[in-house]
């Protein structure tokens, strides 16, 4: 069975890359956002098909959140203005990505008979510092344009 979901990231995967290969022209964007998409939403679906211990209803009240955010700003930012839409979207997704890596290590922490693992530890260090670096540098980027 884990082999079916392997197939699943694999086309993920390949999805967001085909889809960000395909925004580099305007005629082919359009498709491109959606091989993109279709990618995001099998990666999501199976993330939570195959997930243990997930809160469904905060996973939707954070979609939902995020969703409400991202869309005040889509449309509060002119298309004129698409570097700084995308600096705030960027800045989200390092927020994201800290805070998610620091509820692993708050998890880990609470639970005192568990051990970690180096490499464990290694990524969410990296993705704390990734994270708060892009955020910040992000934000600094929107306010600069």
């Amino acid at each position: 069975m884990a082999q079916i979901f392997d197939l699943f990231y694999l086309i993920a995967a390949v999805s967001f890359i085909y889809g960000i290969k395909m925004l580099s022209h305007p005629k082919t964007a359009r498709t491109g956002n959606f091989f993109a998409s279709l990618g995001m939403l099998i990666a999501v679906i199976s993330t939570l098909y195959i997930g243990q211990k997930l809160n469904l209803e905060m996973i939707f009240l954070a979609m939902l959140i995020g969703s409400i955010i991202g869309s005040i700003f889509a449309k509060k930012i002119q298309m004129t203005a698409m570097p700084q839409l995308v600096a705030v979207f960027n800045g989200f997704g390092g927020a994201a990505s800290t805070l998610i890596a620091s509820s692993e290590f708050i998890n880990i922490y609470n639970n005192p008979g568990s051990s970690i693992q180096i490499g464990l530890l290694i990524s969410i260090i990296l993705s704390v510092i990734v994270g708060t670096i892009t955020f910040s540098g992000s934000f600094i980027a929107f306010a600069k344009l």
